[in-house]
């Protein structure tokens, strides 16, 4: 399958408290350049040896997290959770790469699960409640009568999130809620609810998941999914080795070469396109550079200190994410609030935006491939509220994507808030830099 828009990934297997013992040379993250500009050479290790002094030093953080969150729900445990009260203890093996967040798991002795994930608590659920049943035998220990109508259980579900401390519209639970009613089976009924808020950027994701014993009126499950939570992990005096690299980094000097290469072109590029950043482009504009090897050819993102985002791969620019962009914008926090407006534009009217601008990028005209309706996407929620249409191309050539192009269109006030394009014909191109891209350490 060709990858048209790479995303770096990981791909790990958990294991219960992971001790490593072997010793591993530290590997240099990021480079900050004199201005404050951050360049990462694709050499940030997520992996990491979790070693019995970094996990102590990470529960120390994260289990009065836990206690807190049980009393302000009033979860039925012993206050404060300490190791006595512990069965289990998970951890995965990497960091997120900018928040450097650890994600762990505690199983209680009495069934209780805590996720602290992307710095903060991430679920909290009963084992033993119908919310986490596997066993469909079993549903009939679980019957019981209904004692809560279905507003009650929207309300708790509310009011949970904001124990918490959570703003309601951080997790969108401001707005209608999808709800499963308690189901009947025969002449039985099991009395439970399930609260959900969307994720208005992606349909069927949800953002906050509650689950309610409609009976004993009790919490058994809330699990959070929103982007808006993430924040940088509380700092700590333990720093965890990194886990042995698999693939080069960047090399430096391939780099220094590239960044200016880029700067050009992402001038030219904003300048056909008439895209309000600063030109020409210098290191004092840029807050982000991050390269990585593509097999061969660079794959880079730059975000300006004014918030517009590029990616550069191949020897040109793909494309942009405008800071005010709404599908992709799970780098940042926002709100529904943000984006209201009016739907100013029809669907085709909006796809003449896409082309118009692809026009002005002045690609060669037999790659780019729009003679076909795109995929088109609306917000998964308040739509009437958020004029945004996202539209897909994907062209295949016997069954294998060879062309990509995905955007963003304002119906509000015609502005395109996001372009991407790749062809795999520009797959061969390469910089003109006489230093390999990336050298084994």
């Amino acid at each position: 399958m060709i990858r048209l828009k790479m995303k770096v990934a990981v791909f790990h297997l958990a294991a219960y408290i992971l001790l490593f013992n072997s010793p591993v040379k530290a590997v240099e993250q990021t480079n900050a350049a004199p201005t404050g500009m951050v360049v990462d050479l694709g050499a940030v290790n997520n992996l990491v040896q979790v070693t019995l002094e970094y996990s102590n030093a990470v529960m120390a953080v994260v289990l009065p997290c836990f206690s807190d969150a049980a009393k302000r729900l009033n979860l039925p445990l012993t206050q404060p959770i300490t190791y006595t009260n512990i069965q289990g203890i998970h951890f995965l093996p990497f960091l997120n790469k900018t928040l450097r967040s650890p994600n762990v798991s505690v199983l209680l002795k009495n069934g209780w699960v805590f996720d602290y994930f992307f710095g903060c608590v991430h679920r909290i659920e009963n084992l033993r409640s119908y919310a986490a049943l596997q066993d469909p035998d079993k549903i009939p220990l679980y019957y019981g009568e209904v004692k809560m109508t279905k507003e009650e259980a929207i309300q708790m579900a509310r009011d949970s999130i904001k124990k918490l401390g959570i703003p309601l519209e951080d997790v969108f639970a401001e707005q209608e809620p999808l709800v499963t009613l308690p189901v009947k089976i025969e002449t039985n009924t099991v009395p439970h609810y399930r609260i959900e808020w969307i994720d208005p950027r992606a349909d069927g994701i949800h953002s906050v998941d509650i689950q309610i014993n409609g009976n004993t009126k009790q919490l058994e499950r809330i699990y959070f999914n929103s982007p808006n939570l993430k924040r940088p992990f509380p700092k700590i005096d333990v720093i965890p080795p990194p886990a042995p690299l698999d693939w080069p980094p960047v090399n430096p000097e391939y780099a220094r070469q590239l960044i200016p290469m880029m700067f050009k072109a992402i001038d030219e590029y904003g300048q056909k396109l008439s895209l309000p950043i600063p030109r020409p482009l210098t290191t004092n504009c840029v807050t982000r550079i991050e390269i990585h090897n593509n097999e061969g050819w660079p794959h880079a993102e730059i975000t300006l200190t004014n918030g517009w985002r590029f990616v550069y791969r191949h020897k040109m620019v793909n494309g942009y994410y405008a800071p005010g962009n709404f599908f992709d914008s799970d780098n940042r926090k926002i709100r529904i609030n943000e984006f209201d407006g009016k739907w100013n534009l029809t669907t085709n009217q909006a796809i003449e935006v896409v082309r118009q601008a692809m026009a002005k990028s002045d690609y060669p005209t037999n790659n780019v491939h729009m003679d076909f309706a795109p995929s088109v996407y609306k917000a998964s929620v308040a739509t009437e509220h958020i004029p945004r249409l996202r539209f897909e191309w994907y062209y295949s050539v016997q069954d294998e994507l060879q062309s990509r192009l995905e955007a963003e269109v304002n119906a509000d006030n015609g502005k395109l808030e996001s372009l991407y394009y790749d062809d795999k014909a520009y797959w061969g191109s390469r910089p003109p830099i006489d230093v390999p891209i990336s050298v084994s350490k």
